[in-house]
């Protein structure tokens, strides 16, 4: 009998069940701990936490990163591109990093519509801030509960296909938000999210969210630290809301509004009808006492 593996356990769950759309639960749990049992790789495990995940359950893994290494991110960050034009780039070969500023205008221009500051980084440039080692070294153990290699796509570039891309994302306040989607999970089965403001000191409001079965929200913030990430099945309903919502947005403040760090492999613009996530605003029934929760008032 052949051992069990992740590419296995996701490959028998991929044939028999359809892709998980509502979140199911959150579990909270240390991520030294559940990066063992990753590494492990014992069936039991493998078999659980699969089916967990490909049915709804989400993951905080607590302490995945230091707050202080969070705290460098963003303001290394925010001063690396603080005096460089807000610009765009397709995921081409010869791709730059760069940073935009995505307003509510330019954002109804995605698959989703949203708001924010976004900070683009990829492998094969320089990692003016040497982001790259302390950030695959968590990767690397997702990558491979995912059932890849744990540096698949590592040394890629655009003409490859696939390529990661690490996002470090400010949603201002007031008007910063993602709509309710879907993920694109071709190669990549979970969003992979770090936290780096937390509910209650830099921001007020609900952030990031989940959409159950009954299409009400669950608030997922209220637990959540700076340094914690977050794992779930990419086709399951999530977005974010506008946080601090009675002050007004302020793109040259480092720390206005909620930051976030996001880990993806995506299929490149070298690649024709590329597979990419899309917008749920219009297939899920959001109750109406929520919905104005979770756009910005415009």
């Amino acid at each position: 009998m052949s051992k069990i593996t992740y590419k296995s356990a996701w490959d028998d769950l991929e044939k028999k069940l359809p892709y998980p759309k509502k979140a199911r639960k959150i579990y909270s749990v240390d991520y030294k701990e559940f990066k063992q049992k990753v590494l492990d790789e014992n069936p039991d495990f493998v078999k659980k936490i699969t089916s967990s995940l490909f049915n709804g359950d989400v993951y905080i893994l607590k302490g995945a990163y230091t707050k202080e290494f969070m705290q460098n991110l963003k303001s290394n960050t925010f001063s690396h591109f603080k005096n460089k034009p807000s610009e765009f780039h397709k995921m081409l070969d010869g791709c730059p990093d760069f940073h935009r500023k995505i307003d509510l205008e330019t954002g109804n221009n995605y698959s989703f519509k949203m708001c924010k500051h976004s900070f683009y980084f990829y492998s094969w440039n320089k990692d003016p801030l040497n982001l790259f080692k302390p950030i695959y070294e968590r990767w690397r153990v997702i990558k491979k509960l995912m059932g890849l290699k744990p540096t698949e796509y590592e040394n890629n570039k655009p003409k490859d296909g696939v390529v990661d891309r690490i996002q470090v994302v400010q949603y201002p306040s007031k008007i910063g938000y993602l709509e309710p989607h879907s993920d694109p999970f071709k190669y990549q089965k979970f969003f992979f999210s770090g936290f780096m403001s937390k509910k209650g000191v830099d921001f007020d409001g609900i952030g990031f969210y989940l959409i159950d079965q009954n299409d009400e929200i669950i608030v997922a913030e209220d637990n959540i630290d700076v340094g914690d990430v977050g794992i779930g099945f990419a086709t399951v309903h999530h977005g974010v809301a506008p946080v601090n919502r009675n002050k007004e947005p302020n793109w040259d403040d480092v720390n206005d509004g909620r930051w976030f760090l996001s880990m993806y492999s995506n299929e490149s613009d070298e690649v024709k009808n590329r597979h990419t996530g899309y917008s749920l605003a219009e297939k899920i029934n959001i109750k109406s006492k929520l919905k104005t929760q979770l756009y910005p008032e415009i």
